[in-house]
């Protein structure tokens, strides 16, 4: 019974180990970074950090096999319905101000805005009025500070 106990315990320290080194891997983070990118600009609202490793390599498959924006689209579907993950899906417009502004716009100009900054990649985790709220601040201040004020009140909490 001891050595049982000693071989189950080996083989979960293991198996904890492997599946913590695979979602601290690099290229695991790059990959659900992407798919991320893709689905912040996309009417989807999908908690990224929630799938697991084979659905992030299975949408971005999907994303990377094809420049059609409605094939990816239905790739996209198809893997979050066939793992019955928890989705509903965003307007693809969203207020910024009295402006109703395309969400890809919004989304890829924050984007671009974080490129250089220690947020570059992370816009798909703001909600919708943080990515109205720094997109207006992009478009209305040229105040580095301002800006770096308020993305650290959305990314540092």
């Amino acid at each position: 019974m001891k050595r049982f106990l000693m071989t189950s315990a080996l083989v979960l320290t293991t198996a904890t180990g492997a599946a913590f080194a695979q979602a601290n891997d690099p290229d695991t983070m790059q990959l659900r970074t992407s798919v991320g990118q893709w689905i912040g600009g996309s009417t989807y609202n999908v908690d990224v950090d929630s799938l697991t490793d084979e659905q992030i390599a299975a949408m971005y498959g999907a994303i990377t096999s094809s420049d059609d924006q409605s094939e990816q689209d239905a790739a996209i579907r198809a893997v979050l319905n066939d793992n019955n993950v928890m989705m509903e899906e965003r307007p693809a417009n969203i207020m910024v101000g009295d402006v109703e502004t395309p969400r890809n716009q919004l989304y890829t100009s924050v984007e671009m805005a974080l490129v250089g900054t220690e947020y570059e990649g992370m816009a798909y985790t703001l909600t919708d009025e943080e990515l109205a709220a720094v997109y207006g601040t992009i478009n209305s201040s040229d105040s580095e500070s301002q800006l770096s004020t308020q993305l650290s009140s959305y990314f540092d909490n």
